[in-house]
Order: structure tokens, then sequence, then C-alpha cells
């Protein structure tokens, strides 16, 4: 961090105009080993700050250049310090290093899935394993559940180009599982029914799956409204 200096946004793209220290920084992070090595630039600097968060053979080529080019352009380092005593402890720590959170379990009284990577990349399936076992200790009254998915490895879980059949899946039926058990969720005392919490479920869908609050009628509407604007702005001129 001392290399940054004041200014702790690194610029990932090549293209980015970087100050000394940050080009100095970036030039370290290329030399540190990894699982993987890519020709991507902002790739090989990510991975180096944080290990690799993917195996490439799970994202798209269009993923890839998206996360790389567009998503994750400036990396913030100033929470880089409070990660570092996360990792030293062993657990989630306030920003004076105590425990704050895990001696509250009573503040968590909800149903929860952890999935992991069966091929460990950045964190170790013992992560999920421990959090499955914490809730299931404190929450006994709600589902907890875990699956690990063999071939992955940390976020690819999300963005990999066949997690829509491989891991979303594990995802809806969790939800629907414990949706039928309970009846209703309670969070902080309050009783939510299943209708008004059922976000997992598409109400568009028969407008081609998009999900929008624009109804046909709405859409026809706003392009008569254009239209009429596009009229009147003739007649001025």
């Amino acid at each position: 961090m001392a290399i940054l200096g004041k200014n702790t946004v690194l610029p990932l793209l090549e293209t980015s105009k970087s100050s000394l220290p940050h080009r100095l920084f970036k030039s370290i992070t290329r030399l540190i080993p990894r699982y993987e090595r890519c020709t991507c630039n902002e790739c090989e600097v990510f991975s180096g700050v944080f290990g690799n968060t993917f195996w490439h053979e799970n994202l798209s080529p269009s993923m890839h250049y998206w996360l790389n080019k567009e998503n994750v352009t400036k990396l913030p380092m100033a929470a880089f310090p409070h990660l570092r005593k996360i990792c030293n402890t062993g657990n989630i720590v306030d920003s004076e290093g105590n425990n704050s959170y895990l001696i509250h379990p009573e503040r968590m009284p909800l149903p929860t899935l952890y999935i992991s990577g069966g091929r460990s990349l950045l964190v170790t399936p013992e992560t999920s394993f421990l959090a499955n076992n914490y809730m299931k200790l404190h929450q006994p009254g709600f589902r907890h559940e875990r699956d690990v998915v063999e071939g992955f490895g940390h976020s690819d879980l999300l963005i990999g180009e066949e997690s829509y059949k491989k891991v979303f899946p594990h995802i809806t039926s969790h939800i629907r599982s414990a949706e039928r058990e309970n009846g209703a969720i309670s969070v902080g005392g309050r009783k939510y029914s299943i209708e008004a919490m059922d976000w997992e479920d598409d109400p568009y869908e028969q407008y081609g799956g998009f999900s929008t609050w624009f109804s046909p009628c709405v859409v026809i509407l706003l392009f008569l409204m254009l239209v009429a604007l596009c009229l009147s702005m003739f007649n001025v001129f």
C-alpha cells in the first residue's frame, strides 16, 4: 500500500494514464506466481493483486473481455488494510479488529445456501463447510444447505458459461424448498408472505423472459408520445 502513495485507486486499463508508483505496483503484481497466466494485461494485474478468481476455461471470451475492459477498469485499494485484518484473524472483524459479527447469530434468522467450487481457487470449500455448520448450529429452524460444484473455482461459479445449468439450479431449488418449508419468511420479527418474496420468478416471462416493468401497452404509449414530440419539433422549425 505504501507504494501507491496517497492515490489508492489503481487504474487497470492498459491505456489509462498511471503515475510512477502505480506503474511500479502493477509491474510487481505481474511477477507474483499464480495458478494461471493470461495474455490480457488487466487480467494479469488483477490476479496479481487477488490471486486467480476464476478458471479461464469456464469463462466465455466475451465475459472475459467485459470483466477486464469494461467492468473493472479501476481498483480501489483502500480496503486492503482491513482485508489483511480479516485474513490474519481468520474470520470477519470490524474496523477495530473485533469480532462484532459472528457473536450475533440471532441477527441472521433466514435460510442459507453455500456453494463452493470443487476445483479450489482463491478460497477452499472448507469456508462454506464451516459457514454451513455455523448456521445449522445457531439457526436450526431454517433450511441450510451446501453444494460443491466440481470444475469451478470461485467467481466462475456465477459468471461461468455453464453456470446457468450447473450452478443456478442449486440456487433456485434452495429458494423454493426453503419457501415451502417455512410458508413465510421472518425478518426482524416481521412476516413476509411467499408471494411477496417470490422474486426468483419473472412475472414478465410472457413478454420474452426479460424482467421489466414495461408492459406492451406502456411501450406503445411511450412510442406514440415520442412520435408526437418529434412531429411537434418539426412543426416548430
